[in-house]
């Protein structure tokens, strides 16, 4: 099983492992109009909900293989949480690794 979380916001589209590692980066034209400060603000604001949303998927599916662990024990494992980030992408995990 491979899990990752994608995103896309301001001509900048990502796909991110668990723990945010990055698979694939694309950029628009659009993205590269806003100058380098505002690249990098977009790539590192794009990353992290594609992150939280991999993490979330991650967290499903660890529960669904091993029980309900600890906030801890699953940011130990790299499967840290953003709360408000979080609740976003929980709309996009699968019902079957629903605890």
């Amino acid at each position: 099983m491979s899990i990752t979380g994608s995103a896309r916001q301001g001509g900048v589209s990502v796909e991110v492992a668990p723990g945010g590692a990055l698979r694939s980066l694309e950029l628009t034209a659009e993205a590269l109009r806003g100058g380098g400060p505002a690249l990098a603000g977009a790539i590192l604001r794009t990353v992290r909900e594609a992150a939280a949303e991999a993490n979330e998927r991650a967290r499903h599916a660890v529960a669904a293989e091993l029980g309900p662990l600890g906030d801890d024990e699953l940011t130990g494992l790299g499967l840290g949480r953003e709360e408000h980030l979080a609740e976003r992408s929980e709309d996009t995990t699968p019902e079957s690794w629903r605890a």
